[in-house]
């Protein structure tokens, strides 16, 4: 078949840097030095996907594309490379004997090079490792006169089917040698791949849960990934018990062609479920009644179904193998096999521990796990609570505390299976998972936790411990994106633990009161916060100090005292970090940089950084570090250091970020890829963040009104926008995070919808009647809580001016362009894609009102040209080649002593006439050249005139293309 006009980008995802070698390599053949690529990599894994989109962005070449086969009982000569060519017309084919030989190579080569001659050619053999002697020979043949020709030859190889002593071993060994020939591994997608091709596949973005259900299973296999999912609705958020028959054949390929030893083997390896060597290998093949284990290995290792894991022991190449084969299984046979297992184990722990044979903390514990594993699964729930108990309470002795959180959640499951009285109380058991949870970041394992333990608190008996769950609760909601702190739990909380006012709960609870009460414009705030600190001191308590240190903080901020926010904000990082408190450790530090200016400022930046490192020397979580990085993100990402918010994000998404983290991480990304104008992305980050959080608007930490506003209007939605932005406008209480932007992106999308009406021929009244409403209602840009830095009051004046500007450009009024330049110099130095977008503005603006202005319009779209260039802001460079082509404007700065050509002079040109044609090839206008040279523009035009004349040429344009053709 031929590729070059059929597979369109739709559903192919990542795999930048292996498109960036292909294309590389059929740019070398297309300049007439051929290449060859060798893709490798394990099936599929994306092999021929990958050649056919590089093919096909190729455009110009012809592709021709042929696979082997993996026959068995015959072999066609030269198969791939008849079918690639097949699709020719019959006059257009090389001349191919049925009897392959070495003028079958001799022809087919000489074919390759006269039609090499005519253009560009793209030979695409797929799955070389099945392919016939007679085909490598030609293809060695081809590969020896590559470099002389305009031709690409990609081939792809399964890694697994190439093993020691395969015949392509020996051919690829010859070829590796000759110039022009590269491999190019292949690996798996990435997790958020993984989720990009998905989104394709399901036609929306995936649950975050499904998402990384398929990827834990198929370890990012692009063709798995898809198998998988057939069916399914994006909403699901698991995927169901069993596999797909077309996904469990696919998987089980390599079993089949198994003797009955080795299939026998692998199906007992699946149920038990791990990596098996030594006594626990040979328990297997016991169960799997295999009397030669090294040959049922061997079988299995050439099969490329199980692989060695360079300790002596042995577990399958992907682990949907496993799933799919303890699922072939009868539910009795596997129940059979669990139970045999456990009690195998329960001897050699037995054993171990008589014979004192020293094992390892960490043998004893993988040990007792798989006895409660194998317990659970052949339905002895008490054996398997047991022995679940005894691991959890191993893996606390050796810190294995993420083991420990799974464990524990898997005794309390079993332990209501095994209703009342069937073990003992599970209070201390709900608290030894809240504490395990705490440590490892596990929010909702811990949440899981606190509700229940709420729910076995009596007020009159233990106020104080219960205030302190509450609190707790209301963070831990706020980790997880249930919802915003509640001030009536809180004031709850105060009430409990007035009982004992000298409590470090009741500082706690005050602190806390004082931290939800100021996001809702409370004016008693400010006496609560001191109570607070108070209260706080006195108790001596490192944790509440912490949190009333951070709430007085965030009071000295929105009072404007930042000299004294940046003192208790320093003081709550110290105590937080006394108390090993992480919530508090973030919040103070966040508070702490805010004392100091706004996230666009590099002092907030490197301030959040540096606090960043600090609480990774401390062992946090890595929820709790994605937050501040994705926060540092966000700074990163307005001041228009697009490569620092990537590495800031890649952070944070490195591990479970947890939901704040993520959402933050989310909103970040959709605005990234909203300027950049990637707008398929950006709508799935929001829609992720918009999963995640119950509450949107009413999250005021977050923005997720600007950051919706600002994804729909570059998806071309503005009334959806409209709404957004007003609906940010409106939400009570403190105002929420990118709130200056709300005005401007609201008066934006009203311009953007009354300049729709009048170029359809209708009426923007009522567009403009609602300007007019929120003009009147907002004189002016939403000013945030905090004090008034000069960056900030300068932030201020550039989005003001936006807002006004924009309202100018839905009225036509004629000082836009006044407003668009007041935007644009306010904003150079601190906000680089708005003030582009500005400049972008003011140059559509001064160029529609006439030559008057031509020159500073210029200016301007250069500037926005050349920062929207840097930021990758792909929608503001196509919008000013547009206006620069509609205008007649090289938008590239023009180079200063551009010589002018060297024939120039024999055209009689004069010293200033040659000068002159040195700045009109660079670009410059009249006004440049004339300011450039000290001239008036008459005298620029008239030199201009004289060079016309001598020239021959119609124009400026004409005269450019002259003086760089001779």
């Amino acid at each position: 078949m031929t590729l070059a006009d059929t597979p369109s980008s739709e559903g192919f995802v990542g795999r930048a840097d292996e498109l960036d070698e292909l294309a590389s390599a059929l740019a070398s053949a297309r300049a007439g030095r051929g290449r060859a690529v060798l893709v490798i990599g394990e099936a599929g894994v994306g092999k021929t996907r990958l050649a056919q989109q590089a093919c096909a962005l190729a455009g110009d070449f012809l592709v021709l594309t042929g696979a082997c086969l993996p026959l068995s009982s015959m072999s066609v000569p030269l198969l791939p490379l008849r079918s690639a060519v097949g699709v020719l017309p019959e006059e257009q084919r090389p001349a191919m004997r049925r009897a392959a030989d070495a003028e079958s190579a001799e022809d087919f080569d000489q074919w390759l090079e006269d039609r090499c001659a005519r253009g560009p050619v793209a030979l695409v053999v797929d799955d070389l490792q099945w392919s016939d002697p007679a085909t490598l020979d030609v293809l060695m043949w081809v590969l020896a006169g590559l470099t002389t020709r305009s031709l690409a030859l990609v081939v792809t190889v399964r890694r697994e089917e190439v093993s020691p002593g395969h015949p392509l071993q020996r051919w690829l060994a010859d070829v590796r040698r000759l110039p022009g020939f590269v491999e190019l591994p292949l690996g798996p997608l990435d997790l958020e791949e993984t989720r990009a091709q998905l989104t394709s596949v399901l036609g929306d973005v995936p649950h975050d849960a499904l998402t990384r259900d398929v990827y834990s299973r198929t370890g990012g296999n692009s063709y798995l990934n898809r198998l998988l999912v057939q069916g399914l609705s994006p909403t699901e958020t698991a995927l169901g018990p069993g596999l797909p028959e077309d996904l469990a054949a696919a998987v089980l390929r390599a079993w089949h062609q198994l003797d009955s030893p080795a299939r026998d083997l692998a199906q007992v390896l699946a149920v038990y479920g791990r990596v098996a060597g030594g006594s626990a290998l040979d328990r297997v093949a016991g169960l799997a009644h295999v009397t030669d284990l090294r040959s049922a290995l061997r079988h299995c290792l050439a099969a490329n179904l199980l692989e060695a894991d360079g300790r002596g022991g042995y577990w399958f190449h992907h682990p949907l193998q496993a799933q799919a084969l303890a699922g072939s299984l009868g539910g009795l046979d596997r129940a059979h096999l669990h139970a045999a297992f456990a009690a195998a184990l329960e001897d050699d722990l037995a054993t171990a521990a008589a014979r004192d044979t020293g094992e390892s903390a960490e043998w004893t514990l993988e040990a007792v796990s798989l006895v409660a594993d194998h317990h659970d699964r052949a339905g002895h729930a008490h054996q398997a609570y047991d022995a679940g108990l005894r691991a959890a309470d191993l893996a606390r002795e050796i810190g294995a505390t993420s083991t420990q959180v799974r464990l524990l959640a898997r005794a309390l499951e079993l332990r209501r299976q095994l209703g009342p009285g069937g073990a003992g109380p599970t209070t201390a058991l709900w608290e030894r998972l809240r504490l395990a949870a705490e440590a490892v970041g596990d929010f909702e394992e811990e949440l899981r936790a606190v509700e229940a333990l709420l729910g076995g608190l009596d007020e009159r008996r233990d106020p104080l411990r219960l205030a302190e769950l509450v609190i707790r609760r209301q963070h831990l909601r706020f980790l997880t994106g249930r919802g915003f702190l509640d001030p009536a739990e809180m004031r709850r909380a105060v009430r409990l633990t007035r009982c004992d006012a000298e409590s470090w709960q009741h500082a706690f609870a005050l602190a806390e009161l004082t931290h939800a009460t100021l996001w809702q414009d409370d004016p008693a705030s400010h006496d609560l916060g001191a109570a607070a600190l108070a209260s706080a001191r006195a108790s001596a308590n490192p944790r509440a100090l912490a949190h009333a240190l951070a709430a007085n903080a965030m009071l000295a901020v929105h009072e404007g005292r930042s000299a004294e926010g940046v003192r208790l904000g320093r003081e709550a990082v110290e105590a937080a970090a006394t108390a090993r408190d992480g919530f508090a450790f973030v919040h103070a530090a966040l508070w702490e940089a805010n004392s100091v200016d706004g996230p666009i400022s590099p002092a907030w930046r490197t301030m959040v950084g540096r606090r960043w490192a600090e609480l990774a020397e401390l062992g946090a979580p890595h929820p709790l570090l994605a937050w501040l990085a994705s926060n540092e993100a966000f700074g990163h990402l307005h001041a228009g250091d697009l490569e620092a918010c990537a590495r800031r994000l890649r952070v944070a998404l490195g591990s479970t970020p947890g939901t704040l983290a993520d959402v933050q991480t989310r909103l970040t990304a959709a605005w990234m890829a909203a300027i950049q104008g990637r707008i398929h992305e950006a709508e799935g980050h929001l829609a992720r963040a918009d999963e995640l959080f119950a509450e949107t608007s009413n999250f005021l930490a977050f923005d997720f009104d600007a950051v919706r506003a600002m994804v729909l209007l570059s998806g071309g939605h503005p009334r959806e926008a409209l709404d957004a932005a007003m609906k940010g406008t409106t939400t009570p209480g403190t105002p929420p995070t990118l709130c200056e932007w709300l005005l401007p992106l609201a008066a934006r999308a009203l311009a953007d919808l009354a300049q729709q009406e009048r170029d359809t021929g209708g009426d923007p009244t009522r567009w403009l009647a609602e300007l007019d409403v929120i003009t009147a209602r907002f004189p002016d840009t939403i000013r945030d809580v905090g004090g008034a830095t000069d960056l900030y009051e300068h932030q201020l004046t550039g989005l003001g001016a936006m807002y006004h500007a924009e309202a100018s450009r839905a009225r036509r009024a004629g000082d836009a362009h006044l407003l668009w330049a007041r935007a644009a110099t306010a904003l150079r130095e601190i906000l680089p894609w708005e003030a582009s977008y500005s400049s972008w503005r003011q140059a559509e603006a001064l160029l529609a009102s006439g030559h008057a202005g031509r020159d500073e319009a210029v200016g301007a779209m250069r500037r926005s040209y050349a920062m929207a260039r840097r930021l990758g802001a792909q929608p503001l460079v196509d919008e000013l080649d547009a206006l620069a082509r509609a205008t007649h404007v090289q938008l590239a700065e023009p180079a200063t002593g551009v010589p002018a050509p060297a024939t120039a002079r024999k055209a009689g040109l004069t010293t200033r006439e040659t000068e002159i044609l040195g700045h009109i090839v660079a670009g410059r206008t009249y006004g440049e050249i004339a300011k450039a040279l000290v001239v008036s523009e008459k005298t620029v035009s008239s030199h201009v005139s004289h060079l016309l004349s001598k020239t021959g040429c119609a124009n400026r344009v004409d005269l450019a293309r002259w003086a760089t053709r001779t």
